[in-house]
């Protein structure tokens, strides 16, 4: 069975905070150009920055960065104070793959990396106002970018929910997108376009840090669902593997109930007492995106 976020919040007593929606699938808008040909936006929810951008909030920052993708991970900077933030103190690519992007790019897997990512801090529970007011300003962005297909890198959990949201609204904005996850729950729940599953720890969206093969692998495979012949809603399955046990599903329960144990708690009981829940929401969240 997959991690369950879920069911360890239900053993730390946040049984309210872990409950999942349960949408209806989104239609997808079309991919209307073969992957080789595509423009390809980047969307991800670490915090990433440049030194000289402003710093997001650590809970709930409804603003946005546009990140230029021609400057690589190691001169940028992120904000995500989460317990699962070592790998990507290793190596940002696991949760904000510009390097390896650039790599496909010029293998020749997509046509064009947009000049600029979208970077938000993921952690958000206000999610009226992140489906009303910001994913109409980053549907804009990618428009005016022209994008063919975006890929949404979430981080924590609560990324994972805020990215969905936004997937969900992107799509109905007729702005194709392509949603990786690591927690199969939430895609479930939520019911992203072309949502793809790695079975790999929370933190490590892309893979193992610093393995490229890897990472580019992970990413080769997620965008090549994309442009797959049409078919009813379903969650692709990564054939990827972290490792040869499920060793590392222990070592993530133990950085939330120890070394984060108390960064975590407090972020928690922020989001419950100035955020909004989901479930029973559905239909409303849906109407205010025009999913």
């Amino acid at each position: 069975m997959p991690f369950s976020y879920v069911e360890m919040m239900r053993g730390f007593g946040f049984a309210e905070f872990a409950e999942l929606p349960d949408f209806k699938p989104v239609e997808p808008a079309p991919v209307e150009v073969a992957l080789s040909e595509a423009r390809l936006g980047l969307f991800a929810t670490v915090g990433a920055h440049l030194p000289t951008q402003r710093q997001f909030q650590p809970i709930n920052d409804l603003s946005f960065r546009l990140v230029p993708l021609d400057v690589p991970v190691a001169d940028l900077e992120f904000d995500h104070p989460s317990p699962i933030r070592g790998f990507a103190l290793d190596d940002l690519n696991v949760v904000f793959p510009r390097d390896r992007l650039v790599e496909l790019r010029e293998e020749g897997l997509f046509g064009e990396l947009a000049p600029a990512a979208v970077s938000m801090l993921g952690s958000i529970t206000k999610y009226g106002e992140l489906v009303e007011r910001t994913a109409p300003m980053i549907a804009e962005v990618y428009a005016d970018q022209g994008v063919d297909l975006v890929l949404m890198v979430p981080f924590c959990p609560a990324c994972h929910r805020a990215t969905n949201m936004i997937a969900r609204a992107l799509e109905a904005k007729g702005i194709p997108c392509v949603t990786m996850t690591a927690l199969r729950e939430m895609a479930e729940a939520f019911k992203p376009a072309r949502p793809v599953f790695a079975d790999f720890p929370l933190g490590a969206t892309v893979g193992r840090p610093n393995e490229p093969e890897m990472q580019r692998s992970v990413l080769r495979s997620t965008l090549e669902v994309a442009t797959a012949p049409a078919q009813p809603w379903r969650i692709t399955d990564l054939p990827q593997t972290w490792a040869d046990d499920r060793s590392w599903e222990d070592d993530v329960r133990k950085l939330y109930e120890s070394e984060g144990k108390e960064v975590h708690r407090a972020r928690v009981r922020t989001h419950i007492r100035d955020g909004e829940g989901l479930s029973g929401r559905e239909d409303e969240l849906d109407i205010a995106c025009g999913c």
